[in-house]
Formats: structure tokens, C-alpha cells, sequence
């Protein structure tokens, strides 16, 4: 059964998975917390996705998104009425979600929240890419062979084995100065 199924079984009959016949939503999102942990594929750009319907809240987990997109005047605890309207804005937001990226995955999800972020004042291009900004000083795969004294399948073999951290600019494949010069030195088999 896939997960668009089951989320249909579990809004239509409550008691057969938790027992009583009416969900609350910390129940529903410990559930869905689960699902994802146990296909993690399954349920891949459900963030990203809540934040491009609600245009924003990118430091925000989904359950806190689904709560700002169903039911924004909320209050804690959630009224009964408030409580109901979150368990339907979630099961119809995950319906959404599962029919968009059935065939494809999240690719185009992805896509569109890459595409999202580039726009944010707040993004900084350099930082997502190289963990640095400003960017510190970057080579090329040659010229890190060459300061490696290795031949370049070598440094594909560094980079397999997590000695070496690569990052990616358009085509090019680039790798820190820094982390460079740190294992010029090192053991080189």
C-alpha cells in the first residue's frame, strides 16, 4: 500500500491504526513522523514544498509550516476545532504532496525551492556551496592532483573515501585550497 492509500485509510477510519475514531494532530504528525523514517523517499520535499506554498518560513519544521498554512490564528493548546482543522490541512496537504511527486519524485519540488531560495535576500549563494562565505580560495580537479602529486583517478579515490571534500560549480569540480595543503602531506595510499 502506498502512503497516499494509507493516509486515505487512516482520514477515513481512525480506529483501525490508533484505536478511537477521531485523530488529534500530534497524534497524526508522530505518524507521519514514523513514515518517514520508515521510506524516507516516500515523503522527500514535504518541507520544501510547504514553504514554497507558504512562501517562507525556511528555518521552520512541516509540522509547524502545515500549522502557519491551516490554521495561522492558532493558539497552544490547539481548541478542538483548531486541533480537527490541522489533522484535514495535513492529510490534504500530504494528498497534494503524494500526487505531485508520484511520478517523479520531488525533482521538480526541488527544483522550485532551489529556485525560491536564490530570491531571499537573506540567501548567501557561497555559503550553501562552499560552507564559507566569502568562498575561500578553490582549485580544480588538476591542479589539486597536481599540488596532490597524484594522478586524477587517485583524487576520485580521495574523494570516494571521504579524505577529500569536493564542491561543485556549474561543471566544475573544485576543492578548498586549504583542505589541499592539509593533505599534501599526508599518507598518500
Amino acid at each position: 500500500m502506498d502512503y497516499r492509500e494509507l493516509l486515505r485509510h487512516v482520514r477515513l477510519r481512525p480506529g483501525m491504526i490508533f484505536g478511537r475514531s477521531e485523530l488529534n494532530y500530534e497524534e497524526l504528525v508522530k505518524f507521519v513522523i514514523g513514515l518517514q523514517h520508515g521510506r524516507p523517499d516516500q515523503l522527500s520535499g514535504f518541507r520544501e514544498f510547504l514553504v514554497l506554498k507558504l512562501n517562507d518560513g525556511d528555518n521552520l519544521g512541516w509540522p509547524t509550516l502545515v500549522m502557519r498554512l491551516v490554521v495561522p490564528h492558532a493558539g497552544q493548546p490547539l481548541s478542538p476545532e483548531d486541533d480537527q482543522a490541522a489533522v484535514h490541512g495535513l492529510l490534504d496537504l500530504l494528498d497534494e504532496f503524494l500526487a505531485e511527486t508520484a511520478g517523479s519524485g520531488s525533482r521538480a519540488i526541488d527544483r522550485e525551492y532551489l529556485l525560491w531560495l536564490q530570491q531571499q535576500s537573506w540567501y548567501n549563494l557561497e555559503l550553501a556551496r562552499f560552507d564559507s562565505s566569502p568562498a575561500p580560495r578553490m582549485l580544480t580537479l588538476d591542479e589539486a592532483a597536481d599540488q596532490l602529486g597524484l594522478e586524477r583517478e587517485a583524487v576520485f579515490d580521495w574523494m570516494a573515501s571521504c579524505r577529500l571534500r569536493s564542491f561543485r560549480v556549474g561543471a566544475e569540480l573544485l576543492f578548498r585550497e586549504g583542505d589541499v595543503a592539509q593533505l599534501r602531506g599526508t599518507d598518500r595510499t
